[in-house]
């Protein structure tokens, strides 16, 4: 089965942006990202403003005229509003005082070392009563695709708005709408959720102090509770369709029963809690005055939004239809539609923000070097005069604070206390070392993946769909030593019971979703060879802090996440030739994630499940195989007390999902920079119906055939709205609005769905989408569409080549080198030094640089390594576990003896066009010289500024060498590194010579 994987460990190769000092919190963050103003469609609230907006600004401020836009008394206004938003460089929390004229600027970027190029971040945030701190859940954006991180798997910060000092705080949180939770005290709740399609099981709640970033309370509840909001008397919530409050002990008590399904909860004065909930088709707000709930009024469906405000709280958007007279406390704001954050003081509805690099990254297939990283577009409306403004922020600097002294785990414990019980083998000094079950292993420069371009993508599955991939790959393709094979014959499409074949855009839609069209790791660009796409290959997390763990590892592989089959520590695993086509070949990949779609297909269909007429021509009857190939289809009814079907985790049911929510992506893009909202089966939908685009702003894949009548909007899929749908007496589940927020409160497999759902779609061409075939079936492989030229080939100076491949010729690039190599390139990972640090002592081993290794199709003959430049220094300042050490030995046996006068070299250094940005000190080891003596010399070469976006070698300069020289170079030995930069191993040629040439950089005496 292909479940939805995610990869952390692999960072982007970026180019030319420059690397911004971030504040940051040590563990792990977020979300994707969004539009400059009028770009893209406008998330929520459109602009109607009273005034004029005035033109897009990028320095942060929203208003030119804040006499005419805010009212008076804005110089002296403590209102504050605060967003969060993500992109590949972090989550973004963004803050505007009003007596600033609500400027944002940017006060913390959350992120951590090691985890960039992992893709886009997504997450949430809220701001504490004082207004002074803001809480953030944050986790990758693919976390969104798989319920183990959904549910537990997320980070949680605090942060000093005035300071901007963050704080780690609980980690293995939960990723959803609403965690964390704010209240009117600097009190925040945040949420481990272990509910899941078996059990029960329960709900965690940690009661952060924000000024500290401390658990002060931490209780487990039975059961699924949501939208916690914390209070001094406990926390609120919601708890089997029930508004409740939870003490100290975990019990609950039941305050009342909620009208309809929740999607969201605000405490007012005086201790009443506001509730929003959808019924009948419209959204409603009641209150709970502690003795009784009262509804205030209704507002069409998904327009109107429920905030937290200092001294109560405010209700925005269509609210013509809410009474607040006899609500003490609720404010009301009329705008055009749900804003996405409130200012405390309700004096600033933020209607839009996200980052710019929605376009290069969530619309753009393929980009990965951050351009419109850290450029994040607002849209805002004053309250107090129905202004609205857009603006731009460049973020900034805001604080270095990006040193790495987080102590790695050994079995959950500090390194430090397993050395004193057992102590620490450290790890053979090889790429290859590592701990994971994964099949076929990271670091392998016989399974480097070549990157596609959406247009090879796009082809390979129009074949696959209709079992016609059928091309042949060489043996040793992509230097796997691989026999020749057939991508099709190895995965032979599975006929769909009952006849027909996937529709093209369903699996493109899963592919968009799953990967965002990469076979490859994130940092390598279309073109780029690299290590494959994996899903938590370590088992660690994807944590550059914690020791491997290889029973935990994900094993999810390529464009498509192929999971079943590449664990060899499961039953059943692929053959080799199998494995490999998998982990390195895009086209192989989709036709084994057709083959299980297939089969997903197939296993409701045996237990007689079907969307409308079942018949498989139609995308929307794949309503049901998508959620099955997210999270599996149970089958086997000896197991799990009979139960079988579909699981409770991504039905549309589910609690865990706003009920208000609108189709994926049908409004907005913005919608993409918190997929978390929406289930599995959702999102792909929605990335059917709203195709991402290219890089010439070209959809990357075609459209479907969408209906020619019927009642789905024009140019739209035939989508059932209705998110009770899949509640029915199969699955113990009340699709009645009576039955509150939580129709199964069971929870566990007896909310398995099994069972037919019919809303008069897919039935035929006028209330059906189908499939656009863009590719004839047969034609052959289009050509790949690089974003960089490849890496020269077979162009180094005379001399000694050494490579940084033991055969030149394994690369994804077809380079083949005529000049032999002429001795050897090795990587030591880590460091066996051990050190002394106020709370014991610790030792860096080679277990942990391999997780921040890359391999990238660039440089000299299509293959360099890189990893990144991490502050080097003693104790509690050094990050030698991340120390990665590239040493070029030239063959001894053509370098002279000792005790002669030795051999002048120019040193040649290559650089590639792409993932070299560091100044990097290169060490010449001239090997023992004619006084006996080891001598070095040092050059320090700007990566970034040498290469310039183009493949150079750089010369270093001449030096005189013995026997036993070398040259080496490591990503530990300056101060000022951040764990940002990239650190480039490519070639080096040592060329004899009789003088010195004078050229080089560094070594013009030629003197040891």
């Amino acid at each position: 089965m292909a479940l939805t994987r995610i990869s952390r460990t692999e960072r982007t190769a970026r180019t030319d942006r420059t690397a911004r000092t971030r504040r940051t919190a040590r563990t792990a963050v977020l979300s994707c990202a969004a539009l400059a103003a009028g770009l893209l469609p406008a998330s929520g609230v459109t602009a109607a403003a009273a005034t004029p907006a005035p033109a897009t600004r990028s320095d942060g401020r929203l208003f030119t005229s804040p006499d005419r836009a805010l009212g008076d008394g804005w110089r002296t206004s403590s209102d504050r509003a605060v967003v969060g938003t993500g992109d590949s460089a972090g989550f973004h929390i963004l803050v505007a005082d009003e007596s600033q004229s609500f400027r944002y600027r940017e006060v913390a970027d959350l992120t951590e070392e090691g985890m960039d190029g992992i893709g886009p971040w997504t997450g949430y945030v809220c701001t504490t009563g004082s207004g002074r701190y803001a809480a953030a859940v944050y986790a990758p954006s693919m976390a969104a695709n798989k319920p183990a991180l959904m549910q537990h798997g997320a980070f949680a910060a605090v942060v000093d708005l005035a300071t901007g000092r963050v704080t780690r705080s609980v980690t293995g949180v939960q990723l959803a709408y609403f965690s964390p939770g704010c209240g009117q005290s600097d009190t925040v709740t945040f949420t481990r959720s272990a509910v899941g399609d078996t059990a029960h099981g329960s709900t965690e709640l940690f009661d952060v102090d924000a000024a500290t970033g401390r658990t002060v309370q931490h209780a487990t509840v039975k059961g699924q509770f949501t939208n916690p909001l914390p209070t001094v008397g406990g926390d609120f919530g919601v708890l089997n369709g029930r508004l409740v409050k939870a003490a100290a002990d975990g019990t609950t008590s039941t305050l009342t029963k909620l009208p309809g399904r929740l999607f969201g909860l605000a405490p007012s004065a005086g201790g009443a809690v506001d509730v929003a909930v959808v019924s009948n088709g419209r959204d409603e707000l009641h209150r709970w005055n502690g003795r009784k709930l009262t509804k205030l009024g209704t507002a069409p469906l998904g327009q109107l939004g429920l905030f937290p405000r200092r001294g109560g709280d405010l209700v925005a958007g269509k609210v013509s239809g809410i009474d607040s007279a006899d609500a003490p406390g609720l404010v009301k704001e009329d705008a055009p539609g749900k804003p996405v954050a409130a200012s405390r003081q309700g004096h600033l509805l933020t209607t839009s923000v996200a980052s710019e690099e929605l376009k290069g990254i969530t619309s753009k297939i393929g980009a990965t070097d951050g351009e419109g990283a850290g450029l994040i577009g607002l849209q805002a409306l004053a309250t107090a005069s129905d202004t609205t403004a857009t603006t731009q922020v460049t973020t900034e600097a805001t604080a270095a604070d990006t040193t790495d002294d987080t102590e790695p785990d050994v079995d959950g414990q500090p390194e430090k206390d397993a050395l004193a019980q057992s102590g620490i083998t450290p790890s053979d000094p090889n790429p290859q070392s590592h701990y994971s079950n994964c099949l076929v292993k990271r670091n392998n420069v016989h399974a480097q993946a070549l990157q596609p371009s959406p247009n090879m993508v796009e082809w390979a599955v129009d074949q696959a769909v209709h079992g016609d991939l059928n091309i042949t790959r060489p043996s040793n393709y992509l230097g796997t030593g691989s026999a020749a094979y057939n991508p099709q014959s190895l995965f032979p499409r599975v006929a769909l019971t009952g006849g027909g074949t996937v529709p093209a855009q369903v699996m493109l839609g899963i592919l968009a979703q799953e990967s965002n069209f990469k076979q490859a790791s994130w940092h390598s660009v279309p073109g780029d060879g690299g290590n494959p796409l994996l899903g938590d290959y370590y088992g660690n997390g994807d944590s550059i802090h914690y020791y491997p763990n290889g029973g935990a590892a994900d094993c999810g592989y390529g464009i498509a996440q192929v999971t079943t089959g590449m664990n060899e520590a499961k039953p059943n695993p692929y053959e080799p030739t199998e494995a490999y086509a998998i982990a390195t070949d895009y086209a192989a990949n989709i036709a084994a994630g057709v083959q299980i779609l297939s089969q997903t297909w197939n296993q409701l269909k045996s237990q007689g499940m079907n969307v409308n007429t079942g018949n498989p021509a139609y995308i929307e009857n794949w309503f049901m195989a998508l959620w099955g190939y997210n999270s599996g289809v149970y089958t086997d009814s000896s197991q799990n007390g009979g139960h079988t079907g579909l699981g409770w985790f991504n039905n549309p049911a589910n609690p865990d999902y706003p009920a208000d929510r609108a189709p994926f992506l049908r409004d907005s893009y913005d919608d993409a920079s918190h997929p978390a909202d929406w289930p599995y089966e959702e999102k792909i939908m929605g990335w059917i119906e709203t195709p991402q685009l290219t890089y010439n702003s070209q959809p990357s894949y075609a459209l479907p055939q969408f209906p020619t009548g019927g009642t789905s909007p024009a140019g739209k899929l035939n989508l059932n709205l209705n998110y009770r749908a899949y509640c029915d007496s199969s699955n113990n589940c009340d699709p009645g609005a009576a039955s509150g927020s939580d129709p199964c409160p069971a929870e566990n497999e007896t909310c398995w769905f099994h069972g037919s759902v019919n809303w008069g779609a897919g039935q035929d061409s006028t209330d059906g989408s189908s499939e656009n075939l863009v590719h004839a079936l047969g034609s052959s492989e289009p050509a790949l569409k690089r974003q960089y030229d490849a890496g020269p080939c077979n162009n180094a100076p005379a001399g000694l080549l050494v490579d940084d491949l033991p055969d030149p010729d394994d690369n994804t690039q077809g380079c083949t080198e005529s000049q032999s190599a002429e001795g050897k390139f090795t990587l030591q990972l880590g460091d066996n030094f051990t050190y002394d640090r106020s709370d014991g002592t610790w030792r860096a081993t080679g277990d942990i640089a391999p997780i921040d290794l890359h391999q990238l199709g660039a440089g000299y003959d299509g293959h360099a390594w890189f990893t990144h430049g991490y502050a080097g220094g003693t104790g509690s300042a050094a990050n030698l576990w991340h120390k990665v050490t590239a040493t070029w030995t030239p063959n001894p046996s053509l370098m002279s003896e000792s005790g002669t006068t030795g051999l002048l070299y120019d040193i040649f250094v290559h650089l590639p066009n792409h993932g070299a940005q560091a100044i990097v000190p290169y060490t010449v080891h001239v090997g023992m010289n004619t006084a006996g003596v080891a001598a070095t010399r040092t050059c320090s070469v700007n990566q970034a500024t040498r290469s310039n976006g183009k493949d150079v070698w750089v010369e270093l300069g001449t030096v005189r060498m013995w026997q036993g020289g070398n040259l080496q170079a490591d990503n530990t030995s300056r101060s000022d590194y951040t764990g940002d930069l990239d650190v480039a191993y490519d070639a080096v040629v040592f060329s004899a010579t009789t003088t010195a040439s004078g050229t080089g950089i560094c070594f013009h005496d030629a003197m040891p």
